[in-house]
């Protein structure tokens, strides 16, 4: 198939243009060679006939934990278009926040008079709005109207809310009769008490959300230094693959994994490039991944990775770069790929979706997160009891089910989905987390407590 299958939008970067422009070729027709088992080693360079040994899930995860190195430059970012990046340095408060003593509610600043326990009715003196300052201070058994936010006179003892308290006047002299006492400190935000200034705020590493950016805001920064997007090449490979809304012919099928890619990417520090179908053409792959390479931090492809006669990234990768590992004792997940190219690091996730759901969001999603500056996460996970068995397990591999949590009456178990083919999507539908079987569980009885990974957790929500 000609490079003629790539759909190039009006809509795609430049970066996407550029290495489209640079990967065409000609057509011509395609000449593919018959393969088999006794001659792959001479076409491929590698011996089909071997089996390769698979590496453990957490042997995977500690390789990958040593790819993680930071591969982006930093930038100064508004605080507008600074949600979603990673902090590239600690926030430091450059004022104490709240700068002043102030009340925390609309009422009555009261300065009590320790001899006489038994007032309770304080002459108002001042009025005090936020955004004012006081006039004066209050002198003992003195009251002033003061509302939320408004700074505390020097005096006052606490705040009575206007709610406990009955407001008089007589010959224009206020005053406040209090229904009860209070304890001195009541309803008053000290100064500092939020954030004393030259304190760290937000640490470096971190994703910045609305609340990292409010607090920002507060100490009075209107920038941070941030690293700036990962770029990220995203491919889809096959030549059965044709985007959602084509016709689509016998024999074709719609890339569906490219949208779950776009969704699990979309809360990542990351920018985005849509590099399309790669066609299932040895040359294809290779001027495309050589592209790619030059204009992004990482590479993801979907399919071409389980080692198949027409799957040639493997090939491509070993000749480009070098291959970090290939096969894991994952299940589902198996043909997961990690490499390096010239600059740039390789991801090659399977081709069924949930297959490749489960390698992006536990495998390859901490590793982005490291390269984008934020560190290498683990995935958190809770504990919670079954509401299924499972008599018999093959072991020697770790597995994700997709599950959900029922409640009743109180109670959270677990259920599972009744499939688990590795490219049933109405599994992740059904689910809202992976339930995690390690590899020495040989069986599940009712009332297991195994390991869940909510999908909140890992950007499918």
């Amino acid at each position: 198939m000609q490079l003629s299958t790539w759909t190039v939008s009006k809509s795609r970067p430049k970066q996407a243009r550029k290495i489209l422009e640079e990967t065409e070729v000609k057509a011509k027709p395609a000449i593919i060679p018959l393969i088999n088992n006794r001659n792959a080693r001479n076409f491929f360079g590698i011996d089909m006939n071997t089996k390769t040994p698979l590496l453990s899930f957490n042997e995977a995860l500690s390789h990958l934990r040593g790819l993680g190195r930071c591969k982006v430059g930093t930038e100064e970012t508004p605080l507008s278009e600074a949600y979603g990046r990673v902090l590239a340095e600690d926030v430091i408060a450059t004022c104490d926040l709240p700068p002043l003593d102030n009340s925390a509610m609309d009422g009555y600043a009261v300065a009590y008079t320790e001899s006489d326990a038994r007032q309770s009715v304080f002459p108002i003196v001042m009025e005090i709005f936020a955004g004012s300052m006081p006039e004066t201070s209050l002198k003992p058994g003195e009251a002033a109207r003061i509302f939320t936010g408004a700074p505390v006179p020097e005096g006052a003892d606490f705040v009575v809310p206007q709610e406990d308290c009955r407001e008089t006047s007589i010959d224009e002299r206020r005053s406040v009769e209090l229904s009860q006492s209070y304890p001195a400190g009541c309803n008053i935000r000290r100064k500092g008490e939020d954030q004393r200034k030259g304190a760290p705020i937000v640490k470096v590493g971190t994703q910045l959300r609305p609340q990292e950016i409010a607090a920002a805001a507060a100490v009075g920064l209107g920038a941070l230094k941030t690293y700036r997007p990962l770029k990220v090449g995203v491919f889809s490979t096959g030549n059965e693959l044709i985007r959602p809304g084509s016709q689509r012919r016998d024999g074709q099928i719609f890339d569906c994994n490219h949208f779950l890619l776009r969704g699990m990417l979309g809360n990542l520090p990351v920018e985005l490039i849509d590099l399309g179908i790669l066609a299932d053409e040895q040359s294809v792959v290779e001027s495309a991944l050589k592209a790619a390479s030059r204009e992004c931090d990482v590479i993801i492809t979907s399919g071409g990775a389980g080692g198949g006669d027409k799957d040639f990234v493997s090939e491509t990768l070993s000749k480009l770069g070098k291959t970090t590992f290939w096969h894991l004792a994952v299940k589902p997940g198996r043909p997961f790929m990690v490499g390096e190219l010239p600059g740039c690091i390789f991801i090659g996730l399977p081709g069924n979706p949930v297959a490749a759901t489960v390698a992006f969001t536990l495998l390859a999603r901490p590793l982005i997160t490291a390269l984008a500056g934020g560190g290498f996460i683990d995935v958190p996970r809770q504990y919670i009891a079954t509401d299924f068995e499972i008599p018999n397990r093959k072991t020697g591999r770790r597995e994700f089910l997709r599950g959900r949590r029922v409640f009743d009456h109180g109670t959270v178990k677990l259920t599972k989905y009744h499939s688990d083919g590795s490219a049933i999507l109405s599994s992740m539908t059904f689910a809202d987390g992976f339930i995690e079987l390690k590899e020495d569980v040989s069986h599940v009885r009712k009332g297991d407590l195994l390991p869940f990974i909510s999908f909140d957790e890992v950007g499918l929500c």
